[in-house]
């Protein structure tokens, strides 16, 4: 009787120890899982932001709250889509539009970046990294100028895409901070990808092999240096070793390459200040110019280059993602860009 009763109340503190792990521990644990940041979750290697960001984004000390009627409901985040250099343009819509606290930021924003970007708006869907949420619809992105090949694509689908630019940023030429040369010429460049210099020392550097790195079709900045450096100058092939797969990666590989100074890259100059900084690593003067606001607002920088707000030109009239495309062009809006970290389009 005596041992019933001792197994009676042994099973009796287990149910309760039971009842207190699901009651407490597994509630967090889903909690924490359900916060969890969207665009880290079953994600393809090559569309994971987290590989291309490694600084906090964090609102200006003199942060302002700018936006004075906010139209946007938190579902309505979820059309938009774009780059990684424009994570910082969501992630301050977020911040206008529902205070988001900057460890929150990447609760708000998918940015597949630009190729994806672009198909899912062509498409009106994109897969959703929140499996639950299957497919979600894609109005608005903010991209880099579309590829060749992706206004091809629109042409096939029967899309004509409406395109403005909100910001304004330099394409820009990355090397080791040990390396002597500080400034090239556009000719120089277009040299140095096209095969025809294939020495440091040819442009006043030491004597050394260019190391220069590509990044993959169709990504945002390969497409610029497609259109707005080599123009109708072929690249030359590169190695499959020296081409990368996001623009952190191409910053790392250019910081790392045999710890020398004989390597080579690009990136925009707004991403390495915003989302991915690397002490290893200098910008190239271009034609003696540097990409400084100024420069870039007047035409100077020899690589000024935008980011675009994009929709289908068949969005109807009265749609979130028209309306808040035109915001960003608003006078209010460009102080949004320009908070966000970035150069507006108007002063």
């Amino acid at each position: 009787m005596e041992e019933n009763k001792k197994k009676k109340n042994m099973s009796n503190l287990i149910i309760l120890i039971l009842a207190v792990f699901i009651g407490c521990i597994l509630p967090s644990f889903f909690v924490k899982l359900c916060l969890v940041d969207r665009s880290m979750v079953d994600r393809p290697a090559d569309r994971l932001n987290g590989d291309n960001i490694n600084v906090m984004l964090e609102r200006m000390e003199d942060w302002q709250q700018i936006t004075k009627d906010k139209f946007l409901s938190l579902s309505d985040m979820s059309m938009i889509d774009g780059s990684t250099a424009t994570i910082p343009i969501t992630a301050e819509i977020a911040r206008q539009f529902f205070d988001a606290k900057d460890e929150e930021l990447g609760q708000y924003y998918i940015h597949n970046t630009t190729h994806y970007a672009y198909l899912g708006l062509i498409d009106k869907t994109v897969q959703s990294v929140d499996m639950a949420a299957g497919k979600r619809p894609v109005s608005l992105i903010f991209v880099t100028a579309p590829s060749e090949e992706e206004k091809d694509y629109a042409a096939q689908k029967g899309v004509e895409l409406d395109i403005q630019p909100v910001a304004l940023d330099g394409f820009v030429f990355i090397t080791n901070k040990n390396n002597p040369v500080d400034s090239l010429t556009v000719g120089q460049i277009q040299d140095i990808y096209s095969g025809k210099i294939t020495n440091w020392k040819e442009v006043g550097g030491n004597d050394e092999e260019i190391v220069a790195y590509q990044r993959e079709k169709n990504s945002g900045s390969q497409t610029a240096m497609e259109q707005l450096v080599m123009k109708d100058k072929p690249l030359i092939e590169p190695p499959k070793t020296l081409i990368t797969e996001g623009m952190g990666m191409l910053i790392e590989r250019v910081a790392e390459y045999q710890n020398d100074s004989c390597s080579i890259g690009y990136t925009y100059y707004y991403y390495m200040n915003n989302l991915y900084k690397n002490d290893d690593i200098k910008i190239i003067a271009v034609n003696g110019v540097t990409p400084e606001n100024h420069e870039l607002i007047s035409g100077n920088y020899p690589f000024s280059t935008a980011y675009y707000a994009v929709i289908r030109a068949d969005e109807p009239q009265d749609s979130t993602a028209r309306r808040l495309r035109d915001y960003m062009l608003s006078q209010e809006g460009q102080r949004l860009v320009e908070q966000a970290g970035y150069c507006p389009v108007k002063e």
